[in-house]
């Protein structure tokens, strides 16, 4: 699969996956970044991806960023639709400070990932009742 992409910013780094087994390509940023205490910044990445039809792209936090770096993404996951591919639909990320301290993050910066998955788009059927067994609700699985 090729998969197309524009570099809106000279620092935009190309993506690539850093290992031959790796799931997941990483994302960093394109601007220096001063995140304060418990607050949200957004933040370019200077990439547009044309995710292919029957896709998405999910935009994912690097595992290490709470621990390493003090941040999260603010919306956990992103998903970038096929159709989202525009001229100026560049891949931004929400970056959570989750220290009490603020956080200076450096273009070049890793701290996301993409990983493309496929999509299905099911026809939905409303029914008068659910005839599966009741397994009692929310959290029933365990503690």
């Amino acid at each position: 699969m090729k998969i197309e992409f524009k570099r809106n910013h000279p620092l935009a780094q190309i993506p690539e996956y850093k290992t031959s087994g790796a799931a997941a390509f990483d994302i960093a940023i394109v601007e220096d970044a001063m995140i304060e205490a418990r607050s949200i910044t957004k933040i370019r990445t200077g990439l547009v991806i044309n995710v292919p039809d029957d896709h998405a792209l999910l935009i994912i936090s690097r595992s290490s960023n709470p621990f390493k770096k003090g941040i999260d993404l603010a919306n956990s996951v992103g998903v970038i639709d096929s159709d989202y591919c525009g001229p100026n639909d560049e891949l931004a990320l929400l970056v959570k400070n989750i220290t009490d301290e603020p956080i200076e993050l450096k273009a070049g910066d890793r701290v996301a990932q993409g990983l493309f998955t496929p999509v299905t788009r099911p026809e939905f059927q409303e029914v008068d009742e659910m005839i599966a067994k009741d397994r009692g609700g929310f959290g029933t699985t365990g503690q």
